[in-house]
């Protein structure tokens, strides 16, 4: 047996034993159709976030008028832009020279009365700003998710607004919307009062400060608008225990965060500190000593609530509150019934095609049926190794792929044949069919690995399950039905048991 003929058995053999031990050793991951679970669709809050950055830009202005030696009657912003009240008329131009040099193209300004103007965010930075939430908030979720241990999950963008997550295997639809809808935006600030009367606090209320409610409700906190630290300065959180033993959720600063919390708390000793989660007032312990880079969230916690909080802290947080539009959970669209049914199917039909073959090309047929059981072997060890999911599209992919392996086959096999009865040795019809059909076998494989590229990157959900199997089972198919399946033909030719 020639030397070549050897080493491509041996690398086949070594493939293929491989292949088996992935099947038996590791199960593949099934699809929400499949497997049933968690399908959510979201909608983050586009306007607020809008609406925070005219805030910032309104207060980023104010000082710019300010060091400018230009005097205003206000700088107001609202949603729908920032209204600029001069006290001189005159200085319009300059203003207007100012705002142009610092924001460029991110915003229009239009003149409303004497010494009145509007600055507005201009279309491409308005969507380049939901076009930032919608993808922070995707990875978000994505990092939350993975916290809490979902196998494959499915977080994508859904048109231009929205996000859709389906969580395989998750059946638990409240501990689900608590993880995924929670904001989680901490901020350590400085509280100024506490009061259980919400309207002696708004008596006393200055415009750089805010009241906040506490954990329970029953309390209210003047604090600092600005936060000393917010949850960008995290560094991790874990579960802990307070002094009384209750659950409770430690979490450590970055470096930045620690030196800017350490200055802090070193100059205001005796103050108290609000620990701030999505603007409640967990607690506000009094400042005893310098603290550098941790710091405890307390309150009436369960131990799964610890443990949900700390996961989603470390995770991030959200860019904005975000809405559930639709949530449920989805039992699998096939039945244990169906599925056993559906199996039964597969073997009749593969064994109806090997007969086939077999009738039809002999021994060749024979290696054929080999080819198609290596290129499912491949096929179902790839979506394993890749971590991909199986979903009905991605068995329909499948499905495809073994009949494109039986078509190559049968486009080889017939040129054979027609090279034989031209009166070509075996050996030389082979080749000759071997190399006049190769290129329509190219063509076809190319044209399918493109196109299921191209779905894949731009489709989700089903769509995606379906282009990954074609994916793969592409490249499968042209190693196990193209390439082995003339070095099997070439063994049987050594063999002398070559027979179409």
């Amino acid at each position: 047996m020639p030397k070549n003929i050897f080493v491509n058995i041996l690398i086949g053999l070594f493939i293929v034993i491989g292949s088996i031990l992935v099947v038996i050793f590791k199960p593949v991951n099934l699809g929400l159709d499949l497997k049933g679970g968690i399908s959510m669709v979201l909608a983050p809050d586009i306007n607020k976030v809008i609406k925070e950055e005219y805030e910032n830009t309104a207060s980023d202005i104010s000082k710019l008028l300010l060091k400018n030696n230009i005097s205003t009657l206000g700088v107001s912003p609202s949603l729908n832009g920032i209204e600029i009240d001069l006290i001189n008329p005159n200085d319009y131009n300059k203003v207007y020279k100012l705002l142009k040099k610092y924001y460029a193209n991110r915003i229009s300004i239009n003149t409303k009365g004497q010494g009145k103007m509007v600055v507005k965010f201009s279309d491409v930075y308005l969507n380049q700003i939901k076009k930032n939430v919608i993808t922070q908030t995707v990875e978000v979720l994505r990092r939350r998710v993975d916290q809490l241990g979902v196998v494959q999950p499915v977080i994508t963008r859904l048109g231009s607004d929205k996000v859709m997550v389906e969580l395989p295997g998750v059946m638990d639809l409240e501990r689900a919307e608590k993880v995924l809808g929670k904001t989680a935006q901490l901020e350590l600030m400085e509280v100024l009062d506490e009061s259980p009367d919400k309207s002696a606090l708004e008596a006393k209320l200055k415009s750089d400060e805010k009241i906040l409610p506490s954990k329970s409700g029953h309390n209210w906190y003047i604090v600092k608008k600005k936060p000393i630290i917010t949850g960008a300065d995290l560094q991790t959180a874990y579960e802990s225990t307070d002094s009384f033993n209750n659950p409770a959720v430690s979490f450590e600063l970055n470096s930045k965060g620690a030196e800017i919390f350490g200055n802090y708390t070193e100059h205001h000793i005796g103050t108290r500190l609000g620990i701030v989660l999505d603007n409640r007032v967990m607690s506000a312990p009094v400042i005893r000593s310098r603290i550098a880079d941790q710091g405890q969230i307390t309150g009436n916690f369960t131990p799964e609530q610890v443990r949900d909080l700390a996961a989603i802290l470390r995770a991030g947080a959200l860019p904005t509150t975000i809405s559930i539009l639709q949530d449920s959970v989805v039992g699998p669209t096939l039945g244990k019934a169906s599925i056993k049914q559906a199996t039964y199917a597969g073997i009749a039909s593969f064994l109806f095609v090997v007969v086939l073959m077999l009738l039809r090309y002999k021994t060749s047929g024979f290696t054929a049926t080999l080819a198609i059981i290596m290129n499912g072997l491949l096929l179902w060890a790839g979506l394993v190794l890749l971590g991909a999911t199986l979903t009905l599209p991605g068995i329909a992919g499948i499905i495809l792929n073994m009949g494109i392996a039986v078509d190559s086959n049968v486009l080889i096999f017939e040129r054979i044949k027609e090279e034989i009865q031209r009166g070509n040795t075996i050996r030389k019809a082979i080749e000759y069919g071997y190399k006049r059909v190769l290129s329509a076998v190219y063509d076809t494989h190319a044209t399918l690995l493109v196109a299921a590229l191209i779905l894949f990157q731009f489709s989700s959900g089903p769509v995606k399950g379906f282009a990954t199997t074609l994916t793969i089972g592409t490249i499968a198919s042209f190693l196990s039905n193209v390439y082995y399946s003339k070095v099997m033909l070439d063994i049987l030719i050594k063999l002398k048991a070559f027979k179409i």
